[in-house]
């Protein structure tokens, strides 16, 4: 009798580990659901760092042209999102600087300087729409010039222009390509801050001023398209309608990108920017830059 008492004892001590070992398997199990589930819905990080170049040689060129012509200029776009549950937060980095060179005007002139910060934060509403708050940073680098006079005339610098955004809002995005935010109150700082232009109104500011406050309607899409695997398109348009002064004259920005990729790290890279603002010109700006180079892909 104590022997088989003995032995359903020992029976029952290693039904009550097994039972452990799955309770512990199970555990571990949606451990790893857990983080398999934060791996492939929190952060995500992509982006370009493209490189382009340009060169141009004439000699006893009947036709005429610059001697010498070489340029460079650099577009980096970054992207860091999270996602998690209800919780969104997307951030952009869109930063160019270029530089072109010809045997007339001897040193580098600027052809293309952009800052521009974007973050959104939101939380779901439903299946497609979400409410939150968007910030965006835009400016420049370096002073700008106007090369039509002599000596040239400087017309920019950093902050000078410069805009800070605060927007509240509703995102409509219905897929990972295309985004749409709304808000009907937005409030935006635009800059002034090169002393040269303290005393002169530029930019909306007012002389004697650096910073002008608007209030008003201010709308954001963003598109991304792969057309095939060596060819995409991202494009992004900003309209702002100043409540204060003239709304029915809106703000107007529009960024086009097209990469289509030879190779692994080789491009052509056409880049159009649209801009409206009757605070700086009553006219549509228009900046286009082709370029073939180095295309990184991060």
């Amino acid at each position: 009798m104590r022997k088989f008492n003995h032995t359903l004892t020992i029976i029952c001590f290693f039904i009550q580990l097994k039972a452990q070992d799955v309770t512990v398997k199970q555990m571990q199990d949606a451990a790893t659901k857990t983080i398999n589930s934060a791996d492939s819905n929190g952060w995500k990080k992509s982006g370009a760092l493209i490189l382009n170049l340009n060169q141009g040689a004439l000699s006893n060129w009947v036709a005429g042209g610059e001697q010498n012509v070489f340029g460079v200029n650099g577009i980096f776009n970054y992207a860091i999102n999270y996602k998690w549950d209800k919780i969104i937060w997307d951030n952009y980095f869109d930063i160019a600087l270029g530089f072109q060179n010809a045997t007339s005007f001897k040193k580098f002139r600027k052809i293309d300087d952009r800052i521009d910060i974007t973050s959104k934060y939101g939380r779901q509403l439903s299946k497609k729409w979400y409410y939150g708050l968007l910030f965006n940073f835009n400016s420049q680098a370096l002073p700008g010039y106007d090369y039509s006079t002599e000596p040239p005339a400087k017309i920019s610098g950093f902050l000078t222009p410069g805009k800070i955004l605060l927007s509240p809002g509703f995102d409509f995005r219905p897929g990972d390509r295309f985004s749409l935010f709304m808000s009907p109150a937005t409030v935006r700082w635009v800059f002034k801050q090169d002393e040269d232009f303290y005393n002169v109104p530029k930019f909306g500011v007012d002389s004697a001023r650096k910073i002008n406050v608007e209030i008003g309607a201010f709308l954001t899409a963003k598109y991304t398209i792969a057309f095939t695997k060596w060819a995409t398109y991202t494009g992004r348009l900003d309209l702002f309608s100043n409540y204060r002064r003239n709304p029915q004259n809106i703000d107007l920005l529009m960024n086009n990108l097209l990469t289509m990729s030879f190779t692994k790290n080789f491009a052509t890279n056409l880049s159009v920017d649209l801009l409206y603002d009757d605070d700086v010109l009553k006219k549509l700006q228009l900046k286009e830059i082709l370029g073939i180079g180095l295309t990184m892909k991060l």
